[in-house]
């Protein structure tokens, strides 16, 4: 081991005595960044660099001591061992797992399905501890068939992962693009890259599959010229296809929202930024919606999303989804859970869970 090596073996041993001494049992103690700073020149350095490099060491502080916290208040949280995604390899609901878990230091058995219904069924029996489903996108909206699962199926939103969707025409051999008479994709790509679609290829046949993953390895399989997939490049590189063009979806700032979920809920530290999933029914009468809103106004709560779906076998009777930024374990959000439910026909939590900022 040469001196740099050295060094910075034991810079990292310093980090790790200094994480132990910040993460107590009931604290949590951060570098004073504004102090450091002022001391930066004369040490060396730029105060720039001393405020973004303790600025990530007290983040990755807080992170392990915020996880400290979640795992003393839930038992299981250590336990999980798999987690199910919509596969094949490659997916985005595989990226998207993937992030999950390498953001939590998770090392999780992965589990491919073929279906949103089977990810859930393998919480609800216990065949897996989590699985990681797309719910919304900032092209397609609400991917509804998720939303109904979670109405239908009692299992707990634990976590959320936004990944930044670049959809790209994939294919076997890049000269044969002008031959393009069919592309496989999962419906959701499809609907986001619409506008696109329509404009390069009015007249293509579009072929439906289970996932992304699943359409690059069909087309990868057919090794024709005149088919392509709809997927991401790191799909594709994993079946060996090649990006025609990349970034075609409507929108260029295009990001799905995954949800985690588990058979039973997570409770987390107050001082996270959390995110409360609800569904709720009112009676069909007028103001009903409005009491309702007034209520997360009433207690300055945030309603990030509010949507409504078709309750199945209930004609013309609607079902409400939100999500507002509250802890359930705080005073005020239990007081306002509690007049939701003196407000609503039906109230269920899905859960409540951290905010993921990407």
């Amino acid at each position: 081991m040469n001196n740099l090596e050295q060094i910075d073996s034991e810079i990292l041993a310093l980090l790790r005595k200094r994480e132990q001494l910040a993460v107590g049992r009931d604290k949590y103690l951060s570098s004073d960044i504004d102090s450091l700073m002022r001391s930066a020149p004369a040490n060396g350095f730029n105060p720039g660099f001393v405020k973004n490099l303790f600025g990530l060491i007290n983040d990755e502080t807080r992170f392990v001591y915020t996880q400290k916290l979640i795992a003393e208040n839930n038992p299981r949280w250590n336990s999980y061992k798999s987690a199910s995604y919509l596969g094949p390899v490659g997916t985005y609901s595989y990226q998207a797992l993937k992030k999950y878990c390498d953001s939590r230091s998770l090392h999780l058995e992965e589990v491919s399905c073929s279906n949103f219904r089977d990810q859930v069924n393998n919480v609800r029996q216990g065949i897996t501890d989590l699985a990681c489903l797309p719910i919304e996108n900032t092209s397609s909206g609400m991917i509804n068939d998720v939303v109904d699962l979670l109405r239908d199926h009692n299992v707990s939103v634990i976590g959320e992962v936004v990944l930044h969707i670049v959809h790209s025409i994939l294919v076997n051999r890049p000269e044969s693009a002008g031959r393009i008479k069919f592309i496989y994709s999962h419906p959701q790509p499809i609907v986001q890259c619409s506008n696109f679609l329509t404009q390069h290829y009015p007249d293509v046949t579009f072929k439906y599959c289970d996932s992304t993953a699943d359409a690059i390895k069909k087309v990868r399989e057919l090794d024709s010229d005149d088919a392509a997939a709809i997927g991401s490049d790191i799909g594709g590189g994993i079946f060996g296809l090649k990006p025609l063009i990349s970034n075609i979806a409507n929108q260029t700032s295009n990001y799905t929202r995954f949800i985690v979920i588990a058979r039973e809920p997570v409770k987390f530290p107050r001082e996270m930024t959390t995110k409360t999933s609800i569904s709720f029914t009112t009676d069909n009468k007028p103001g009903a919606l409005s009491d309702i809103l007034n209520i997360f106004k009433k207690y300055k709560y945030n309603m990030t999303k509010l949507t409504s779906r078709p309750i199945i076998g209930r004609p013309w009777e609607e079902m409400f989804y939100a999500d507002f930024v509250a802890n359930i374990e705080s005073a005020d959000a239990q007081l306002a859970l509690d007049e939701l439910k003196g407000n609503c026909k039906s109230l269920y939590i899905m859960g409540c869970y951290p905010v993921d900022s990407d």
